[in-house]
């Protein structure tokens, strides 16, 4: 089996992926959402038996607070959870921005600044830590071959983003950016504080003829310049014949040159693109649509904070990707995606629509091959 369950992260990401035989699965997890979501899920690792609480690779994809939080609530700042192991965390701190490997002593390792930055990494210290790295960074050196890390009955991990110069563009805020994302995250969305982007819209677009998604897909509203953003792991899982894009929050561009990296002669067939950055219409542009082909699109976010999936980028989706009739995957129904539920939209444009639920997120099964 190959199970993907995005479950109900508020703004953000926590994505559990499971595989295997039935009697011996195996898991990822990929980011934790907000703080509030670690305790969920920490309240189901617990209860479950000890055979389902081993976890084969933890990702951190990147240190804002709608995906790093929850890691925090669940694990970083709480009593250790009975019977669990994880076999490896994947996640770029401070030493990684400059391309060394974790610190061996803990007085050596450079502080993320504020208190809860430092309990993640007091944590991380006593996990495996970037094992499959050598305790180096998790990231794609363009000079070089595409990384790839084979787990358990061969499912396949490379990695396509970030690139050195991403982490390294990171040193200079990453005090900061780690202060501000772990706040917002003790907040859990009920700040007023200014967020990295402007809000999208309260009203859905006026659409009425085909002429209005393609201006609404083709208007340019610039690119993410969220060095934390840049900095996302952006992973391609392979198993047993299905293909899928975790992208975290990374750049459509940087996206796209993975992309290219991997795949240099022909367009990448996947089974499942999870969208960057929940549908940001400055990280979900035509060349990235346009890189793969792709049925399935997977959008995480209940529009807390930024409104998100912006309109344009959903529009880009429909109008851009290559095939007849694209499936927006939304993990939980919202104000923002509910929008696009609109039958008439539907047959007019040539898509469909699948949400999840408020309290479980959106499960989705594969067919593998033999």
């Amino acid at each position: 089996m190959l199970e993907l369950t995005s479950l109900p992260a508020k703004q953000g990401d926590a994505i559990w992926i499971r595989w295997g035989e039935p009697e011996d699965l195996h898991q990822i997890i990929i980011d934790m959402g907000t703080g509030p979501i670690g305790e969920i899920i920490r309240g189901e690792l617990t209860a479950r038996d000890t055979s389902e609480q081993a976890i084969d690779l933890l990702v951190i994809t990147h240190v804002d607070a709608d995906h790093i939080g929850g890691v925090l609530t669940c694990l970083a700042e709480a009593e250790p959870i009975p019977n669990l192991r994880i076999d490896d965390v994947w996640f770029n701190g401070f030493e990684h921005l400059n391309g060394n490997t974790v610190a061996t002593s803990e007085n050596s390792l450079e502080p993320l600044g504020p208190v809860h930055g430092e309990k993640l990494s007091i944590w991380l210290r006593e996990q495996q830590w970037n094992k499959a790295f050598n305790g180096g960074p998790v990231s794609r050196v363009p000079s070089e071959p595409v990384k790839t890390v084979v787990l358990h009955d061969g499912l396949k991990l490379s990695i396509l983003g970030p690139t050195p110069d991403r982490l390294s563009n990171f040193v200079s805020t990453w005090k900061d950016a780690v202060e501000e994302a772990i706040e917002k995250g003790r907040l859990d969305g009920s700040s007023v504080s200014q967020g990295l982007e402007a809000l999208g819209s309260d009203d859905p677009p006026i659409l009425v003829s085909k002429d209005d998604l393609r201006i609404l897909a083709e208007s340019n509203h610039g690119s993410d310049n969220s060095k934390a953003n840049g900095s996302s792991i952006t992973l391609l899982l392979e198993y047993k014949g299905r293909k899928m894009i975790l992208s975290g929050d990374a750049f459509s561009d940087d996206i796209v040159d993975g992309i290219n990296a991997v795949s240099p002669t022909t367009r990448l067939h996947v089974d499942l693109f999870k969208l960057p950055h929940h549908g940001s219409k400055k990280n979900v542009h035509k060349e990235l649509l346009e890189a793969v082909d792709c049925d399935n699109w997977l959008i995480s976010t209940d529009g807390t904070r930024f409104k998100h999936p912006d309109a344009e980028a959903i529009a880009r989706v429909i109008h851009f990707s290559r095939t007849d009739e694209p499936l927006l995957l939304f993990n939980v129904p919202s104000k923002f995606n509910k929008w696009w539920e609109n039958n008439d939209w539907k047959n007019l444009y040539g898509y469909d629509v699948e949400y999840g639920k408020v309290g479980t997120g959106l499960i989705l099964e594969f067919m593998l091959d033999d």
